[in-house]
This record gives C-alpha cells, sequence and structure tokens, in this order.
C-alpha cells in the first residue's frame, strides 16, 4: 500500500509544481523564461516588497536585468480563483528596483 501512495504523492505534488509555473507564466506574459532556481539576489528582492523568503514562490526572468517573483495561490477560499500575486524587479546601474505588484489574478476559465 505505501508503495503505490508514495508516486501517488509525487505525481500530485508534481502536477501542483507544473501548474503554478504554467498560470505565473502566463501572469508573466510573452518572452518570460522560468527559472530552475530562485536567482542569486532572491532574499533581497523580496525583503524590498517585504515579503518572506518562499520555496513555492516561482521565478521568471526576461533576460538578465529583468525578474518576476510569482505566487500562485489556488485556495478553497476562493475556488476558481488563482488570487496569485507577482512582483516584477528591474536591474538598473547595477541595482534591483522592485517596480511593486504587477498582477493579480483569477482564473475564470475559458471565456
Amino acid at each position: 500500500m505505501r508503495l503505490i501512495l508514495i508516486p501517488l504523492a509525487f505525481a500530485l505534488l508534481s502536477g501542483c509544481s507544473t501548474s503554478s509555473v504554467r498560470n505565473c507564466s502566463t501572469l508573466a506574459g510573452p518572452g518570460w523564461t522560468p527559472l530552475n532556481q530562485p536567482p542569486a539576489a532572491a532574499t533581497q528582492l523580496l525583503a524590498q516588497e517585504n515579503l518572506p523568503a518562499d520555496s513555492q514562490m516561482v521565478w521568471l526572468s526576461k533576460g538578465p536585468e529583468q525578474l518576476i517573483a510569482c505566487y500562485y495561490a489556488r485556495g478553497m477560499t476562493s475556488p476558481g480563483c488563482g488570487g496569485s500575486e507577482a512582483y516584477k524587479f528591474l536591474q538598473k546601474d547595477g541595482r534591483w528596483i522592485s517596480q511593486g505588484q504587477l498582477l493579480d489574478y483569477c482564473d475564470l476559465g475559458p471565456s
């Protein structure tokens, strides 16, 4: 029984991860690429927005000077609505600047 549950749990968790990357990529728009790991400055960037370091955060880049941190949230309190938050950061003159909260997202499905 345990041998069946372990692969099932892994498949479910992988699906959640894939869904968050896919939806955050949609939020970001064309030209943004998901990163395999947070950028070196992730903690510093999140601190600019008073956000905690979060392993669920999806990071996307558009070249070396633009980053988006996205938290894809889909909860029971808002069925059908992701409530995702994204924050955009721009590197200018060697410094990272926060451009604030970028998007709120509600997935209402096909229209």
